[in-house]
């Protein structure tokens, strides 16, 4: 593994910044700031035209996914249909029970391919045989033999989705995570109150700390490579901020030390294995004109800053039609 962080002579350095133009901070009226920001994509390898992406992680995923597919790649979580039923309620993407946000929750759906039980251990019981599924995006009860089903359906589509991928995107969410004590792991996203009421005394509230979102990134990103050794990897982070913090403190201050915690463990990954990338879709959405950059919510990125990201990604890591992955 290399030692991204190590120092580098004093003259090189001089070097380093004197040949990349972005180095230097842009100015007032830059386009490369404003009204949207472009920070600089330097690829380390390139994508063959109609390849195979696997996606993981917020919401912000979801909507990357759907912009690739209309790229002409190959979007395999795509291929998830689940009824709208057992859905968030409000959502309106099928493939958003998928949507993992805390690095644990990403690392704990990668090894339960590698696990010997069914997928049960995820599964929290509400009531007379109604299951919360722990690990998904959905507040939504099922039965326990439906719950096991669609585990089963889950795991086969990331066992196939990671060994077909040329490319994974792995999108980090936030760090404000839910321990389960009966179970020794931490939960998708919040708990909602019904299963708490449920099971008093079981849940935890944690805000994951530096060293421990650091380590759970490097375990995912080697969890993944191991799976697929040729498989090339962007790290993202979600520009979508917490909706609501539980720290008692005010979401603002929250969201900022969630994204610049999960920014860090991004950074020490990119600089630790060569076969991973980070794509700047955070800063790019962040430091953008916020009427251009958001939904009325605040929340939500525009269609248009997401098609901004996915078309930058297009053009610097497919630059030719005939271009294979290297």
């Amino acid at each position: 593994m290399a030692d991204g962080f190590a120092r580098v002579a004093a003259e090189d350095a001089y070097r380093a910044t004197m040949r990349q133009r972005a180095a230097k901070w842009p100015v007032r009226g830059s386009a490369r700031i404003e009204p949207t920001a472009k920070p600089a994509i330097v690829p380390s390898f390139t994508l063959a035209r109609g390849a195979s992406v696997f996606t993981i992680g917020s919401c912000f995923a979801r909507n990357i996914e759907i912009a690739l597919r209309d790229h002409g790649l190959r979007i395999p979580t795509l291929d998830l249909q689940i009824p709208q039923n057992e859905l968030m309620q409000g959502s309106m993407l099928r493939t958003g029970i998928l949507n993992k946000y805390t690095p644990f929750s990403m690392l704990n759906e990668i090894d339960q391919l590698d696990a010997e039980d069914d997928g049960g251990r995820f599964l929290i019981e509400l009531g007379d045989d109604a299951w919360w599924d722990g690990q998904l995006h959905s507040h939504e009860p099922v039965t326990r033999e439906r719950a096991l089903k669609r585990r089963q359906r889950i795991r086969r589509l990331y066992a196939e989705a990671i060994a077909e991928s040329a490319l994974v995107i792995v999108t980090l969410g936030l760090v404000e995570a839910w321990w389960d004590e009966a179970e020794q792991l931490y939960l998708n996203d919040a708990v909602p109150r019904a299963v708490i009421d449920r099971h008093p005394g079981r849940f935890f509230f944690e805000v994951l700390s530096p060293e421990k979102v650091i380590d759970a990134v490097m375990r995912l990103v080697a969890a993944l490579h191991a799976r697929n050794p040729a498989q090339r990897m962007l790290l993202t982070v979600s520009p979508v901020p917490l909706h609501r913090s539980f720290t008692g403190g005010d979401v603002l201050t929250a969201n900022n030390y969630s994204k610049s915690a999960l920014r860090a463990a991004a950074e020490v990954a990119v600089r630790s294995f060569d076969h991973v990338d980070y794509f700047p879709s955070f800063e790019t959405v962040t430091m953008s004109d916020r009427a251009i950059a958001w939904e009325d919510d605040l929340a939500h990125v525009t269609p248009a800053m997401i098609e901004l990201n996915v078309s930058r990604m297009i053009a610097d890591y497919m630059p030719a039609a005939d271009e294979t992955a290297a």
